[in-house]
């Protein structure tokens, strides 16, 4: 994730043009290979299981190792030889500049050097930055201490965003300064409440093709026209996520409900207290909205 953020600096600094920036991200995924698709390729695992696996994220914010360990598909050096094929196999997005030959190993370090000063981030954060702890990121990128005790569960739904944006729609996303509510929604408004001792509006907000574009990869269907299938399985892919978070928060003592989603268009916002999360992927923006009175 430290790529995303690192590659955006290097673009508002006009260090790299964004033709560059999407010629090395090009080059990043071309090379990203998943875990399941190695346990297949090595004979470790068959495709049946990988797809129960599979099935089982989503309804679980588990990871796929975890879950074939469990499931005793794999064993702990099998899945170690696993993680370190896939490390070798993946490229940062720092070499993928480097190999394009958009920038040395100077300028790179200097230029790294410069966005740690300009973000001062400490030794600790640019490292958890660098690394795959989701939560730390999220909490490093995103300042939500105005929201209290409240803010703590805020970070814990939107890291999860991050991880079910991986999971289920193959995208690193990055996450963006927070932004206050807007009083309407031009684009598409994908809401759902979730319901406790406080109600809390939750919505994905994103443009026609974003909505395309996403549909596409949650349901893994060729979907051409903004109809009813492409709707509802952007509508789904919310209440996946949703369905997920109250399982982590009943497994913390809290327990959750959730009313059925629905999608619009262009429609007013509720005013509330609550904040706009912008998430960039690779093919658009979808904006993360959470809203309480």
């Amino acid at each position: 994730m430290f790529g995303q953020y690192f590659g955006q600096y290097l673009l508002n600094k006009g260090i790299l043009t964004a033709q560059q920036l999407f010629e090395a991200a090009d080059l990043q995924r071309s090379v990203r290979v998943k875990l399941g698709v190695l346990a297949i390729n090595n004979g470790i695992m068959h495709a049946n299981q990988v797809e129960e696996v599979h099935y089982l994220q989503r309804i679980q914010d588990r990871k796929f190792g975890e879950i074939a360990l469990e499931k005793n598909y794999i064993t702990d050096t099998q899945l170690d030889e696993l993680l370190d094929s896939q490390r070798r196999r993946q490229i940062s997005l720092s070499q993928a500049i480097v190999d394009k030959g958009f920038l040395s190993l100077t300028q790179l370090e200097e230029a790294l050097d410069r966005y740690k000063r300009d973000n001062k981030f400490s030794d600790s954060q640019l490292a958890a930055l660098q690394s795959t702890d989701t939560d730390s990121i999220v909490r490093i990128m995103l300042d939500l201490t105005e929201y209290g005790d409240d803010g703590l569960v805020y970070y814990d739904y939107i890291a999860l965003m991050v991880r079910n944006m991986l999971r289920f729609l193959g995208e690193d996303a990055t996450l963006s300064a927070k932004r206050s509510l807007p009083k309407k929604i031009p684009d598409w408004l994908v809401s759902q409440l979730i319901i406790g001792n406080n109600t809390v509006f939750t919505a994905i907000s994103m443009n026609d093709e974003v909505l395309m574009e996403t549909a596409r990869r949650f349901s893994e269907e060729p979907l051409t026209a903004i109809d009813e299938l492409t709707r509802d399985s952007v509508a789904e892919f919310l209440n996946l996520h949703n369905g997920i978070f109250i399982v982590n928060m009943s497994d913390k003592g809290t327990e959750l409900d959730m009313t059925p989603q629905k999608t619009e268009h262009n429609v007013p916002l509720e005013s509330g207290r609550g904040c706009v999360i912008p998430f960039q992927l690779s093919y658009g923006e979808i904006q993360l909205i959470l809203s309480w009175k």
